[in-house]
Parts: C-alpha cells; sequence; structure tokens
C-alpha cells in the first residue's frame, strides 16, 4: 500500500483499546462516527474476519491521522498501551503531523513514557464538556497558529506529491523570508470544492502557486493550482506563479499574469525568487474581507461556559475568529452586531431558547446570502418558516453540540504553510 501524507488519510483516528474498555471505546467511537462525522479506525468495525489486532496495527495506523489511546489501570498493567505507543511513536518519527491523544477512563496514573502528553479524563458516560474539547481540539486544533486577520496573508497553490515538494519548499521559504504568511486549503479537506477555495483566496491579499509536474494531465500540470490561479486573478490579486519546466502550458495560459518559469530548485535555491517574492509583498493589498465565523445564541449566564467552548473550538478546527455578539461593540451595537453576521464566512446559530434576537440574526444571515447552520437542543419544535429549508442538527448533551459544531465548521477549516528547511 503506498504511503499517503497524514492529512490525506481516510481514518481520521486509531482507537486503541484493551478488551476490558470495550464499553467506552464502543461510546466513543460511536460518538465520533455519529456525532462527529469522524472517520475512525475500530478494531470492532474495521477489524478483517480472521485477523488479529497485533496484525492489523500497522496498516491500521498508517491509515490513520493520529492515534487516541485509552488508558485505564488494567490496560497499563497489562503492558498494552506500551506495546501501542511503541509503534505509533516511530511512526510519529517519520510523521510528525501524526497525533497522540491519551485518554484517561479512571484515575490511573499514566506511565513515564507518556508523561509529556497532556491526557484527557473521560467521563463513564462518554464525553463531557471538556472531554469533548480536549478529543477535538486534540484531533483537529493545527500545531502552528497565525494571525488570521491581520497578517500579510498570501494563498498559496501547490501539489501535495513527494516529488512536488523540492520547488514548492524554496519558494515558499522565498516569500517567508519576505514577510508574507501562507495560506492553503488544508490538505485534510475529503476533496478540492471551488466554492470553499474561492473563500479562502479573496480573504487574502495575493496569490502564489507553484505549478507541479503531472505526466498525465493536461497541460502537464494540476488542474486544481490552474484553477485556483484563475480564482485569483478573477479577484484581481497580484500573482506570482512559478511552473516546473516540464510543464507545457496553453498559450492563452501563459499570458496570465505572474507567471514565472525557473530550471528547477537549484535557480530558486541562488537567490533568483527574492525580488520577486519582495514585490509580491509590496503589491499585496488589503483583502476584500476578514475571514472569521459568527456564533449566534441566546445571552444565558448559565450556559456561557459552553458558548465559550464552543467559541474556542470553532477557532481551533476553522483556524479563524469566531465572534460573539456579546463581545461586539461600537456606538450603535446592534447595527454592529447585524453587519457583524452579514460579513461573516458562516454563521452558526443555537436556535434551542427561541431567542428573538438569534432570530433577527439569522435573518440578518438570509439577506445577506451567508451560509448557516442551525443547531437545537432535543428538538423543541419547528424552526420558523423562513428558516425551514434549512438543515437542523439536533443535540442532547454539551458534547453532542461540539460535535456538530466540529462537523459543520469544518469544510471552512484553513492551513498555515510553513517551509521546513531552515
Amino acid at each position: 500500500m503506498p504511503e499517503l501524507p497524514v492529512g490525506k488519510r481516510p481514518f481520521h483516528a486509531f482507537l486503541s483499546h484493551a478488551h476490558v474498555d470495550r464499553e467506552h471505546a464502543d461510546r466513543l467511537a460511536g460518538w465520533l462516527r455519529d456525532v462527529v462525522d469522524a472517520p475512525v479506525w475500530y478494531d470492532a468495525v474495521n477489524l478483517p474476519p480472521g485477523a488479529t489486532e497485533a496484525a492489523a496495527l500497522p496498516e491500521a495506523i498508517e491509515r490513520s491521522r493520529s492515534l487516541i489511546l485509552l488508558l485505564c489501570k488494567e490496560s497499563v498493567r497489562r503492558g498494552w498501551v506500551q506495546q501501542e505507543f511503541n509503534l505509533a511513536i516511530n511512526h510519529q518519527t517519520r510523521y510528525p503531523e501524526f497525533r497522540i491523544i491519551p485518554v484517561r477512563l479512571d484515575d490511573v496514573e499514566p506511565p513515564g513514557f507518556l508523561q509529556n502528553y497532556s491526557n484527557i479524563p473521560l467521563g463513564a458516560d462518554g464525553p463531557d464538556l471538556e472531554s469533548a474539547a480536549g478529543i477535538l481540539k486534540g484531533l483537529y486544533q493545527p500545531a502552528a497558529t497565525f494571525d488570521a486577520t491581520n497578517g500579510r496573508n498570501v494563498y498559496f497553490g501547490r501539489g501535495w506529491q513527494v516529488s512536488d515538494v523540492p520547488l514548492a519548499e524554496v519558494v515558499m521559504l522565498a516569500l517567508a523570508n519576505a514577510g508574507l504568511q501562507l495560506i492553503g486549503d488544508c490538505e485534510d479537506q475529503p476533496s478540492w470544492v471551488e466554492a470553499r477555495v474561492g473563500g479562502v483566496i479573496e480573504t487574502c491579499g495575493a496569490f502564489a502557486a507553484v505549478l507541479p509536474y503531472r505526466a498525465n494531465r493536461p497541460q502537464r500540470t494540476s488542474r486544481y493550482v490552474l484553477r485556483e490561479w484563475e480564482l485569483a486573478q478573477a479577484r484581481g490579486l497580484p500573482c506570482l506563479v512559478v511552473a516546473d519546466p516540464r510543464v507545457e502550458l496553453a498559450p492563452e495560459v501563459r499570458r496570465r499574469g505572474g507567471l514565472v518559469t525557473l530550471p528547477g530548485p537549484e535557480a530558486a535555491d541562488s537567490g533568483t525568487l527574492t525580488g520577486l517574492a519582495e514585490t509580491l509583498r509590496d503589491d499585496w493589498r488589503v483583502p476584500a474581507r476578514s475571514p472569521y465565523v459568527f456564533y449566534a445564541t441566546e445571552f444565558d449566564p448559565q450556559r456561557m461556559q459552553l458558548r465559550r467552548t464552543a467559541r474556542e473550538l470553532v477557532e481551533a478546527v476553522t483556524v479563524l475568529p469566531c465572534v460573539l455578539g456579546e463581545f461586539v461593540r461600537g456606538d450603535a451595537v446592534q447595527r454592529e452586531i447585524l453587519r457583524a453576521v452579514c460579513g461573516a464566512a458562516l454563521v452558526l446559530a443555537d436556535i434551542s431558547g427561541d431567542d428573538p434576537n438569534v432570530y433577527i440574526q439569522l435573518g440578518a444571515a438570509v439577506a445577506g446570502d451567508v451560509p448557516i447552520a442551525l443547531f437545537r437542543q432535543d428538538a423543541p419544535g419547528a424552526p420558523p418558516f423562513l428558516l425551514d429549508d434549512q438543515q437542523v442538527w439536533d443535540y442532547a448533551t454539551p458534547a453532542d453540540l461540539l460535535g456538530r459544531v466540529t462537523r459543520t465548521a469544518y469544510p471552512y477549516r484553513r492551513t498555515l504553510l510553513a517551509s521546513r528547511r531552515p
């Protein structure tokens, strides 16, 4: 089986557990699968007939983005935890993006080899507010944070094959040295979606890309990167596009602004790109809009912790600011809140309390053609007529709300791209 980049693997997590903890594992796997919509490799579902877990484990880890390691006194005593941790840590040395997430099922003292890892306590009845937030951040929060609204953000398009890396790395390094912050569509998105990518591009002030070589594709390159370049030009962004010398672009494409062809990575290393990167920095413009998510919910002091935890989780999953109406300021705060709603990339709304302010905010979102997602606790009733064509995600517990929020916000996530060269 060919090795896959961590972000392209089909399972978001491998769920490791001792047989004594099957009930806890069943509950957690069901929550991740049914509420969060996170594909999980779980032996009760994915282990082939007649196979042993020990034999299937290496391949399962190769197909997963992280390891959720369930700990209890019994599993630690039997040594099963260390066996699976050893395999995972060896894998992590080859793939630093692979994550290890320890979860405690009782008051077990994590063994010494896990002392450098934060661990998450899981309640007897499954994830609660704290443990759900911890697990979801462990799965999705990026290792690097960045300023999504105030940095000199540049959308960077590239291919993800191993052969694409050398040229992409030197271009990224030149751009970073010029003081630019490189933003990209997340590698872990299941597919390339034009509306999502276009939305990310228009929140950046310039566009850069490397056109990778694809022997069997039209023009010998990626149609996705070509389309990203076209989307950036349609938005009037300054562009810098470096083509692999083997790419064979059509004449009309070659006439697009910003195209550069270099003999190879060595030419880029010589400093050729420095001036081009600095020119792109000088041409950078203030983006058409600032990217953020608006979270509409009733102001109930008893639900403050839930509201703020959901906000933190949205920011962790999307790497975008999440705005709550209660924090909006201005001389006419009501109008400022409605402006914030209309300017959002996404509006998440909890309509559980039938709060009129939440519905007013949703009306502004609908009028402004802003995508919305509705959440409702215990399904008390149908939404108003003007919202009855919208999907409503019902939830029973705070953990379920966080799972639903993650599920709906996930398509809006983006990533900070950084060169790994010194």
